[in-house]
């Protein structure tokens, strides 16, 4: 590319201009100016200030807009604005003096000018402000961005975008009569009546309601079927398929689906029913539509009902912690997943305990018949002692083969797995259908711990900890049962001192823990909280690292986060103080029985009275049983751990949501929507919808359905509003009055309270059919590829989401090239902070047109660009309303729904190219007319 400067001669850029000296800077300036005036040129030297600010000769009189100029400004002062860009001051003098003085400017040259300038600002559009630059092929003259920019002003004001609205407009009536005409013979559209459903769980039956749309001349039908989602047919609902068939003139049909009930916690979960393409009779399928989703409202408490008052009122802080581990634990028992899994865990933990049993029995065998110089012969079993140690050998190795397969298949039935997944997924979903307070309420930290680090603790310590406690009380039976069966098989007295030591051994044990209990419980806490504390510290300096390195706090925030971490260390110090001693319990405990077992047992080994393999046997079995009372102790600490962990899972679990809200104004809106199309398609006069004689007056009822708001609170007053499907509508307004809110709320990333103020009636109504996507200020993306943000809101496999159809979208919206490429591109990037901010707000539009959704609320499309750039993305919404999306094929025109696009705007030209414009203040909401537009209503 070639550079251009000031003048034509010498090529100096405009940060030359002071270099130069006064000449020099005037002859730069009459350059720019002379491609403008009507007379012949004048001498450089000519171009001089007015007596007033110089000295030296008078202007000229063959020049007379220079003159006219310098009466306003000297040459210095121009040239000084150019070089601080202070183009806009320069602009108002320049257009006051063409206001002034309009017969001194040759319209033909501005046109020429005009024309050039326009054709190498498009050649330069993907360059930065900065570096673009433009070319004015007029008399050899060259002009940088800043002369073509003052230029510019002086022309006639630009017409080009009208003249393109005015095409797009065009083509969009083109594309209404092209539908017209192929609607006469198109069958008519069979769709759902709302993307989503609601279901409580106590209702029996939920009501789906399938609506046709055009020719309703003829009889249709169609083919439904339910699809299992995050909830499961045969647990939550009950599976159905059929054919719903439509007669003459019927608009709309029912799809009746049966809730099953249950007691049973569970968190809100969803499943699809789908309108099928095979067997359509007499209709087509929306291509958006023919899917819906129905949401099931649980109604019970996590972890059971037992505690529903308490948990209602969020009084978990007061209730028993144990109490509250124990309906855990019957809420595991509750779910059939978990149940089955768990019985077949404790089935093979007492296979297992059969297996020691076996051993305890063969250990004996081995020391008192096998290795025994004497063995009895009634035990020999016709078999001599080799063989009998080989058969021993040989069936041990096959036990423990056996134990090993039985362990690798407890393994593959996922049992902890399952059960945390099912935490993790219930805190997501319970997270996501927050109410704002609830939200805002929960540390992102802790949440992330809860998922992380919790859910899986309280399964392996809580559960699971449970099922080991199983296997010792079977091992335990085992044992005792050894020491009344041993006896009697190997021909020994049965005494009574190993069985009073296996009653005694595992009460002194469970007093110990009772008494060390609240020591370890107070511990435990001290811990989690200093954790807590530590956590959130880290989060903030997370959430605001730039106001603490803007602010020099560096060191004080590590300094901070080093003493939290102190104190985390000193109580952990603490906290495993007290496990140690708690570890030593069973040990010591252990220690003093086997001293006391090994003297009095020991002298009748050795009177002969006992047989030395139940001796050993007996010691052994001691041994593991203080082992095993010992983890038991362990497992005690374990359920010690996690009982602050439950307590503030089934806080978040119970938070409060927004999920009856949003089935409450869904079924308003259903309703409305329902009544609201019944009227506008009843002629004046008529009472029935058979007596339209247009076979299309449904459809285009259905598609006059208006926005309406009505008595609705934005925190300061009462709004009301009816927009009309189909439109661009601009909010204006002062700031504060109320825009971004209401446009929150038709957004749906707001709920309206259900009361108006003063005890008037409200209504709000976004007719239920739409699919509506919010656009906030703030632009979010995710980690991934942008192909992936930039698809978000499309299905899988859905056309909208090609590659192709996105890029032209991101060029109509003045996305740079160098951004457009990396759609191909596979990197997984933070985008928030890779792109500028000005490219995020525009991803974020590009990514809303994508979905092709029916309604969008933009808030500030067109706050970070500048007014070319404005004006293009202004039009491109302009078109999605028009064309009823961006990049569809004009074939399918007539199958979609009209667009509408609702966005705020403090530009005047954001007026202008709306159809509609609303001015929100605290007063209310006020549709106002184009040429009524203050400036205090731009604020």
């Amino acid at each position: 590319m070639r550079s251009f400067g000031w003048g034509a001669s010498t090529g100096a850029t405009s940060r030359d201009l002071s270099a130069e000296g006064n000449e020099t800077s005037q002859t730069s300036l009459r350059t720019e100016v002379q491609p403008l005036l009507g007379k012949e040129a004048s001498p450089p030297t000519a171009f001089q200030a007015p007596e007033s600010h110089r000295s030296g000769p008078s202007m000229p009189p063959n020049e007379p807009v220079a003159e006219e100029l310098v009466q306003l400004l000297t040459v210095d002062e121009i040239a000084e604005m150019l070089l601080k860009a202070e183009l806009p001051k320069l602009r108002r003098v320049l257009r006051k003096l063409q206001l002034q003085r309009p017969e001194l400017f040759d319209a033909a040259a501005m046109a020429q000018v005009e024309k050039e300038v326009k054709a190498e600002e498009k050649e330069e559009k993907n360059m930065e402000n900065g570096q673009r630059q433009a070319l004015l092929a007029k008399k050899g003259i060259k002009l940088t961005a800043q002369g073509v920019t003052v230029m510019a002003d002086l022309l006639e004001p630009d017409d080009s975008h009208q003249e393109e609205l005015r095409r797009d407009d065009e083509e969009a009536d083109i594309l209404q009569k092209q539908s017209m005409l192929t609607q006469l013979d198109d069958a008519p559209l069979v769709q759902f009546n709302a993307p989503l459903h609601f279901a409580l769980e106590g209702e029996d039956v939920v009501a789906i309601s399938v609506i046709r749309l055009g020719r309703l001349d003829k009889p249709s039908a169609v083919r439904f079927e339910t699809l299992d989602a995050s909830a499961l047919a045969g647990l939550k609902y009950e599976a159905a398929e059929g054919i719903l068939e439509f007669r003459i003139n019927q608009t709309a049909a029912q799809i009746n689906i049966r809730i099953l009930q249950n007691d049973r916690w569970d968190p809100d979960l969803d499943f699809k029913v789908h309108l099928l393409p095979e067997g359509l009779v007499g209709a087509r399928l929306d291509k958006y539509m023919s899917l819906t989703r129905i949401k099931i409202i649980d109604d019970d408490k996590f972890p059971t009902n037992a505690y529903r008052d308490g948990l209602d009122s969020r009084e978990i802080d007061g209730m028993s912690a144990i109490n509250l581990y124990k309906e855990y634990l019957i809420g595991c028992a509750q779910n059939p997943a978990i149940r089955q899994k768990v019985m077949k865990y404790v089935m093979a933990q007492q296979v297992s305990n059969v297996c020691s049993f076996a051993k305890m029995l063969a250990h004996t065998f081995l020391l008192d018949v096998i290795l025994s110089s004497d063995p009895p012969e009634n035990l020999k079993f016709g078999m001599g002692q080799h063989q009998l140690l080989l058969c021993l050998v040989l069936i041990s190795m096959l036990v423990f083969a056996g134990l090993h397969f039985l362990n690798y298949l407890k393994l593959t039935w996922g049992l902890p797995g399952m059960a945390t997944r099912n935490l993790q997924v219930a805190l997501v979903r319970k997270f996501l259908s927050y109410t704002e307070i609830s939200r805002h309420s929960m540390e992102t930290a802790r949440l992330i711990n809860s998922l992380t680090a919790h859910c899986p603790a309280i399964v392996e310590h809580g559960l699971m900890s449970v099922l080991e406690l199983s296997q010792a009380l079977g091992l335990f039976l085992t044992i005792l049962l050894y020491n009344v069966v041993g006896p009697m098989m190997f021909n020994t007295q049965c005494r009574l001192m190993p069985l009073l030591s296996l009653m005694v051994l595992p009460l002194i044990l469970v007093i110990a823990f009772l008494v060390r209990f609240p020591l370890t419980k107070r511990h435990l806490t001290e811990v989690y909280g200093a954790q807590v504390v530590a956590m959130e510290q880290v989060t903030e300096a997370v959430r605001n690292f730039h106001l603490v390195s803007d602010y020099k706090k560096r060191g004080s925030v590590s300094d901070e986060f080093m003493r939290l971490l102190a104190a985390v260390g000193t109580k952990i110090g603490g906290l495993k103080l007290v496990l140690m001693n708690n570890g030593y319990i069973a040990p010591w405990v252990l220690l003093l029985y086997l001293m006391l077992y090994a003297v009095h047992e020991g002298a009748h080994v050795l009177d002969g009275d006992l047989t030395v393999g139940i001796f050993m046997v007996d010691i052994h079995n001691f041994i593991t049983l203080g082992a095993t009372v010992g983890m038991v102790f362990q497992l005690f600490e374990h359920i010690e751990i996690i009982l602050p962990l439950l307590e503030e899972l089934a806080r978040f679990l119970n938070m409060e949501t927004d999920t009856l809200n949003r089935h409450e104004l869904a079924k308003h809106q259903q309703e409305f929507t329902a009544k609201q199309w019944k009227k506008a398609m009843a002629p004046a006069g008529s009472k029935s919808v058979a007596a339209a004689d247009d076979h299309d007056h449904a459809l285009e009822a259905f598609d006059r359905l208006p926005i309406t708001v009505e008595n609705i609170s934005l925190g300061f007053g009462l709004a009301s509003v009816i927009i009309k499907q189909g439109q661009l509508v601009s909010f204006i307004g002062p700031t504060g009055g109320g825009k971004s809110v209401l446009l929150q709320l038709l957004g749906g990333a707001k709920l309206p309270k259900k009361n108006a103020e003063g005890g008037k009636p409200c209504v709000f109504n976004v007719p239920s059919h739409l699919r509506v996507l919010h656009v906030p200020a703030e632009p979010l993306f995710f980690k991934g590829t942008l192909l992936q943000n930039l698809t978000y809101g499309v299905m899988p496999g859905d056309e909208d989401g090609d590659i192709g159809r996105i890029e032209k979208i991101l060029v109509k919206l003045c996305v740079k090239q160098h951004v457009i490429d990396m759609i191909v591109q596979e990197k997984s990037l933070d985008w928030g902070v890779v792109l500028s901010p000005t490219t995020r707000n525009l991803l974020s539009l590009a990514r809303a047109l994508v979905a092709n959704p029916e309604l969008i609320c933009v808030h500030k499309p067109t706050e970070l660009l500048d007014q070319e750039n404005a004006m293009q993305v202004l039009r491109t919404l302009r078109s999605f309303v028009r064309k009823r999306g961006v990049e569809q094929d004009p074939a399918t025109f007539g199958n979609r729904r009209p667009r509408t696009c609702i966005f705020t705007s403090s530009k005047k030209y954001g007026v202008e190219i709306s159809d509609k414009v609303f001015n929100v203040s605290r007063t209310g909401v006020e549709e106002v007319n184009k040429t009524e537009v203050t400036s205090s209503m731009l604020n």
